[in-house]
C-alpha cells in the first residue's frame, strides 16, 4: 500500500514548504468549512483536537497525490515536460539533485554579491553583474534586455537586502522542490518511498534559516518575482491568506 501522508512532524513541515502551490486551488476556505467549529477565535485547542485539526488539514496540504484522482496524471506529465524537461524518473530525480544543490538562490546569490549593499551601484558591478546574469543562457539566446532593464533589475535585487536574511530566495527553491516531488510523484516517475526519501533531504538544507512564516513567505516571493520577471499580486495574496487564515498549515507548524 502507498503511503500518500506524512507520518512525523518533520514530514509535515517540509510538505508544508510547498503549501502555496495547493492553495493555488484555493482549498483552505473549503477546509474551514470542515474543522471552522475547532478554530473560534480565542478558543485554546486541547494536543488531542489540534492533532484531529491537523489531519484534515493534512489531507488538503501534506498529501503527495494533492487529494487528486488518477485523471490527473495525463496533465502532471504534460506539465514535467513542458515547464520541468521532466520525462523519467532519471530526470526528475536530476531536476531535484540541481534544486537541493544550486537551484534559483545560487544564481541570485551571484548577482547580489556583485553588488554593494546600498548606494550607487558603480560602472564595474554593472557590466559584472551582466556578465553573470547572461553567462548560462543558451548560445544565440536572445536577451531583449536593454541597459536600463539591467538597471532595474539590478537595482531591484540590491533592495532586497531589506527583506532577506541569510537565506535568500531558498524559500522558493524549496516549495518548488516539494511541488516537483508531488508531480513527479502523480506521474508515476516516482514511488512513495522515493517521493518520502527526497522530501527528507530538503531538511537539513532548510532548518535554522528561517524563524518565521513570514521570513519563507517574504524569501518565497522575492524568489518568485527573480525567475518570473515581475510581481504577482495573486502569489503574494496566496502568501497572505496562508499566513492569516486560520485553517493555514502555516498556523500549526512552526520553525521553533
Amino acid at each position: 500500500m502507498q503511503r500518500i501522508l506524512p507520518e512525523t512532524d518533520l514530514e509535515k513541515k517540509m510538505m508544508s514548504l510547498g503549501a502555496v502551490f495547493v492553495e493555488e486551488n484555493q482549498v483552505l476556505d473549503e477546509l474551514f468549512q470542515v474543522i471552522g467549529s475547532d478554530l473560534e477565535e480565542g478558543k485554546e485547542l486541547s494536543q488531542e483536537t489540534k492533532e484531529q485539526v491537523l489531519n484534515e488539514i493534512g489531507e488538503y496540504f501534506f498529501r503527495l497525490d494533492m487529494n487528486y484522482g488518477p485523471d490527473i496524471k495525463s496533465d502532471c506529465v504534460e506539465i514535467l515536460q513542458e515547464f520541468w524537461a521532466v520525462h523519467d524518473k532519471k530526470s526528475a530525480l536530476q531536476n531535484l539533485e540541481n534544486i537541493r544543490t544550486q537551484g534559483h538562490r545560487t544564481k541570485f546569490n551571484v548577482l547580489k554579491s556583485t553588488l554593494p549593499s546600498d548606494g550607487k551601484i558603480d560602472i564595474a558591478s554593472m557590466t559584472k553583474f551582466k556578465q553573470i546574469f547572461s553567462f548560462d543562457f543558451a548560445e544565440g539566446q536572445e536577451l531583449k534586455m536593454s541597459d536600463e532593464d539591467y538597471q532595474k533589475l539590478a537595482s531591484w535585487i540590491q533592495n532586497t537586502n531589506k527583506y532577506l536574511n541569510e537565506a535568500g530566495i531558498l524559500a522558493w527553491d524549496a516549495a518548488r522542490y516539494v511541488h516537483l516531488i508531488r508531480l513527479s510523484f502523480i506521474a508515476g516517475y516516482l514511488t512513495d518511498d522515493e517521493a518520502w526519501a527526497e522530501i527528507l533531504k530538503l531538511a537539513p538544507i532548510t532548518e535554522g534559516h528561517f524563524n518565521s512564516w513570514m521570513e519563507f513567505s517574504q524569501s518565497f516571493l522575492i524568489g518568485r518575482t527573480f525567475w518570473s520577471g515581475g510581481a504577482d499580486p495573486q502569489v503574494k495574496s496566496i502568501c497572505e491568506r496562508l499566513l492569516g487564515h486560520p485553517a493555514s498549515p502555516w498556523q500549526f507548524l512552526d520553525w521553533t
